[in-house]
C-alpha cells in the first residue's frame, strides 16, 4: 500500500522521491512473496512445482498487462502525432516480452522524465526487471532444493545453503550496482543486474521466515512502524540526482524489509495503518493501479493543462479503470480454469449464474469514477474553449 501511494505521488507530482521509494519497495515485496511460494511448494512435496509457478504467474500478470498496452495504443492514436504513436507501438511490443527496461535503456531514455515527452509505457520497466528475475530464481531454488534431497540435508541446512546462495546474489549485485551507478546512471537505473540485490533481499527474508517468525510480539509493531518511518525519511533524502540505486537504494530496501520481516508469522499489534479495510484493498489494487496510473497521467497530460481539473481526472480515471481492471481482467483470469468456465457456461444456461455484490459494486464504482473523470475534463478550460467541430453546409434544394 506504501508502495502504491508513493508511486502515484510520484507521477502525479513530478516528485522523483515517491517512485524511487514505491519501486524499490515493489521489488522487495515480489522477492519475498515469490520466494515464500516456491518454498513452501518445495517443502510440500519435495521440489518448487514450476509448471504451476510459470503458468500462475502467467495468469497473474499477462492479461492485465497486454489489456493496458492495447488501450494505451488506442488512447494514444487519439491524443499524439503518428509518428509518436508508431514509437509507443514498438514500446508495447518490447514491454509485451518483458524487456522494455533494456529497450528504454538502449534508447537512453532518462527514466525521470516528464510526462509530457515520456512514453505511456515507460512504467512496464520495473515490471521487465522483475519478470526477468522471477523466470530464472525458481531454477536456483530447484538446484539447490535437488541436491539437499539427494544429500538428505535437513530443513535448516536446506534453507542455510539456499540463504548463502542469495546472499552472494545479493552482494554481487549490489556492488556492481555501486559500480554502474558511477559509470552509467541511466543504465544502472534501469538494468536487471543492478535491480537484482533488492529482488534478492525480499527472498532471503523468506528465507529466513522461520527465524522471524519467532519474533517476540512486543518487537513486531516497534520494527513494523520503524520500517514506515524509514519509509518516510528515505522520501526526503533520496533526491535520485546521484548515488542511486546505489547506494540510496539501501534505505528504502531495509525499510520495506524491517514492515515485511515484522509481519511474517503473525501481524504486528498497533498498526492500523496497514491493517485497515482502505489499505488492505488499496494492496489488492496495487497491480492494476499501477498499470493504468502511467498511461492516464501521460495522455491526459497532452490534452489538459497541469491544473485542478487535469489532477481530479487523473486520480478519478486512474481508479475508477484500476477497479474495473482489477474486478473484470486481473482476478476473473488469475483464478480462471478449464472446469470453471465450463461450470458458469453451464450455469448461465440453466439461469443459475449469478454476479456477486462485490462484483456489481465494483462496477458501479468503476463506473462513477470514470464519469466523474470525464466530468472534471468536461468542465477544464482546454475543452470548454475547444473549438466547435465544423459542420459541411447542406445545400438547400
Amino acid at each position: 500500500m506504501v508502495a502504491v501511494l508513493a508511486v502515484l505521488a510520484y507521477h502525479l507530482t513530478g516528485w522523483p522521491r515517491g517512485g524511487f521509494v514505491g519501486i524499490d519497495i515493489f521489488f522487495v515485496i515480489a522477492g519475498y512473496f515469490v520466494t515464500e511460494s516456491l518454498l513452501t511448494t518445495a517443502a510440500d512435496t519435495g521440489k518448487p512445482e514450476l509448471r504451476n509457478f510459470y503458468l500462475g504467474r502467467l495468469r497473474r500478470i499477462v492479461p492485465a498487462a497486454t489489456v493496458v498496452l492495447i488501450l494505451t495504443i488506442a488512447a494514444s492514436a487519439l491524443a499524439f502525432s503518428a509518428a509518436r504513436v508508431r514509437d509507443i507501438g514498438i514500446d508495447a511490443l518490447f514491454a509485451f516480452f518483458f524487456v522494455a527496461n533494456w529497450h528504454f535503456a538502449a534508447d537512453g531514455v532518462d527514466p525521470v522524465t516528464t510526462s509530457d515527452t515520456a512514453s505511456p509505457l515507460l512504467h512496464y520497466w520495473p515490471l521487465a526487471v522483475e519478470e526477468q528475475v522471477i523466470i530464472a530464481w525458481p531454477l536456483l531454488i530447484l538446484a539447490l532444493t535437488a541436491a539437499a534431497v539427494r544429500k538428505a540435508w535437513s530443513d535448516e541446512r536446506w534453507r542455510a545453503h539456499l540463504g548463502a546462495a542469495v546472499g552472494g546474489v545479493v552482494l554481487a549485485s549490489l556492488a556492481w550496482a555501486a559500480y554502474q551507478t558511477m559509470t552509467s546512471p541511466t543504465v544502472a537505473f534501469l538494468s536487471t543486474f543492478t535491480r537484482l540485490w533488492e529482488l534478492g533481499v525480499g527472498a532471503l527474508l523468506a528465507v529466513a521466515a522461520g527465524s522471524l517468525a519467532r519474533l517476540p510480539d512486543p518487537l513486531r509493531p516497534i520494527l513494523s512502524w520503524l520500517g514506515l518511518a524509514l519509509i518516510g525519511a528515505a522520501f526526503v533524502l533520496i533526491d535520485g540526482t546521484s548515488g542511486f540505486p546505489a547506494p540510496w537504494a539501501l534505505l528504502p530496501v531495509a525499510s520495506a524489509a524491517l514492515v515485511i520481516g515484522a509481519g511474517i508469522g503473525r501481524e504486528p499489534d498497533l498498526q492500523g495503518f496497514l491493517r485497515n479495510r482502505a489499505s488492505t484493498y488499496l494492496g489488492d489494487l496495487s497491480y492494476s493501479l499501477y498499470l493504468v496510473h502511467w498511461p492516464v497521467i501521460v495522455v491526459l497530460a497532452a490534452v489538459m493543462d497541469r491544473d485542478a481539473h487535469y489532477y481530479a481526472s487523473a486520480v478519478t480515471l486512474t481508479l475508477g479503470l484500476a477497479v474495473a481492471l482489477h474486478h473484470f481482467v486481473e482476478n476473473p483470469m488469475r483464478y480462471a480454469s478449464w472446469g470453471a468456465l465450463r461450470q458458469a457456461r453451464e450455469d448461465r444456461r440453466h439461469g443459475l449464474h449469478h454476479t456477486s455484490p462485490a462484483t456489481k459494486l465494483a462496477g458501479v464504482g468503476a463506473l462513477i469514477l470514470i464519469t466523474l473523470s470525464v466530468i472534471s475534463y468536461a468542465m477544464s478550460p482546454e475543452a470548454i474553449d475547444a473549438p466547435a467541430p465544423v459542420t459541411p453546409a447542406v445545400p438547400a434544394l
